[in-house]
């Protein structure tokens, strides 16, 4: 018997208790004669914790209808007792076989949807996501004490930056989601760049940028770089400025950086992170997550909190850590310290958030004509490591923080 739809059931049918370990649905068969057949089987067996051919022409007579009427029906159940061969063990594989082809499947359906112009191509990347992380949870996804054991004292990696004393703190681990936020103008995007430089020759990093123009954000990582004031990029003073920004503009090639300047949705950021994390564990920075485009007859707090959840979602399906910039509430104090309920306009990002670190200048008001001031970066929420506060100097001119 070659149909595995056939093969399933009539397993059922010689061993009903296999229905213990069944997680497949009638959903997930594509012949309608069958499906009826397995939503039949599935009934009698939760009723009467048995499979019996007599008992179903008996009990069921309500069930049966013109397009599976019930000599039809009784004919293919004594005809699947008869043929099919019980391999107990190989269950869940048939299972599993069952639920792949259901998935390949719908995913033809909606290319042909697609083809047919009956959807766009952002729905369609959408759907396709959604199949792909579809799953059945079978026995053969349990583990034993032994593989339990080795994954609870496995060490997760630690993402670490020159910022010792924020690195150590904080203790960013793969697979984790950092929200980086402050009010307007205080230097998120300047800190996320001196963070792209420096992780960008050891990690893929992509960097969504969403916030400024392509140029500026290469004359800011040259000038991290180089240490050399922007001012002097593109008219160095000595010829040593000169040779200095060339290099810092080789190195910054070398490094594994590739920047998004375009708008971007969630899903052209999942398509990017999906093809980049094949390569190795990536670091993906999103500045911000209030100009990602989103659905437009949902509220923005509606709107904010789904892409909030998809992008977690993003950073545990695929091998990536997630930095996010977000702005603070307008009505937050200048003169106090941030709290994570500031964050603006959803509280998902406290919720989803692994790690929240919040930028703070008691005087961002007076400094905002200085050169270099002093930034408090306070660590509001963490999941792996300590709560705390730290100063840093960031020199606006050069985009650095030391």
């Amino acid at each position: 018997m070659n149909n595995i739809e056939d093969t399933i059931l009539g397993h059922l049918l010689l061993k009903p208790e296999l229905f213990k370990k069944t997680v497949i649905s009638e959903t997930n068969f594509l012949n309608e004669e069958n499906k009826f057949i397995f939503k039949l089987l599935k009934k009698q067996y939760e009723e009467y914790q048995t499979i019996n051919i007599i008992g179903i022409a008996e009990n069921y007579k309500t069930e049966f209808n013109i397009k599976n009427p019930a000599n039809k029906i009784i004919e293919k159940l004594t005809h699947l007792l008869a043929e099919t061969l019980l391999q107990v063990n190989d269950y869940d594989y048939f299972q599993e076989l069952l639920f792949n082809k259901y998935i390949d499947n719908e995913m033809m359906k909606v290319i042909n949807q697609f083809k047919n112009q009956e959807i766009n191509k952002e729905t369609l990347l959408e759907n396709i996501h959604s199949l792909e992380s579809q799953s059945i949870r079978l026995d053969n996804n349990r583990l034993n004490g032994m593989e339990i054991f080795n994954l609870i004292n496995s060490k997760n990696k630690n993402i670490n930056f020159r910022f010792e004393k924020l690195s150590t703190t904080a203790n960013i681990q793969e697979h984790d989601l950092v929200i980086i936020a402050a009010r307007t103008g205080l230097g998120k995007s300047g800190f996320c760049l001196n963070l792209l430089e420096d992780l960008s020759d050891r990690y893929n990093c992509l960097y969504f940028n969403m916030e400024i123009a392509e140029k500026q954000l290469y004359q800011r990582l040259v000038s991290i770089n180089s240490k050399i004031d922007m001012k002097y990029l593109d008219n160095p003073a000595t010829t040593y400025q000169e040779d200095a920004i060339k290099m810092a503009c080789e190195k910054i090639a070398s490094k594994k950086i590739k920047v998004f300047s375009q708008g971007q949705t969630v899903a052209t950021i999942r398509r990017k992170i999906m093809n980049e994390s094949k390569q190795g564990h990536t670091i993906v920075f999103i500045d911000h997550v209030g100009l990602i485009k989103s659905k437009k007859n949902s509220s923005l707090y509606e709107n904010l909190t789904e892409i909030v959840k998809e992008l977690r979602q993003m950073s545990l399906d695929y091998d990536c850590t997630i930095f996010l910039v977000s702005q603070l509430n307008r009505t937050a104090d200048n003169k106090q310290l941030p709290k994570i309920s500031e964050l603006k306009d959803s509280g998902e990002l406290e919720q989803s958030a692994t790690t929240v670190i919040l930028m703070h200048d008691e005087n961002q008001d007076k400094n905002i004509s200085k050169d270099d001031v002093s930034i408090t970066f306070l660590i509001g929420k963490n999941r792996n490591g300590s709560l705390g506060m730290m100063h840093y100097q960031y020199n606006k001119l050069s985009q650095r923080f030391d």
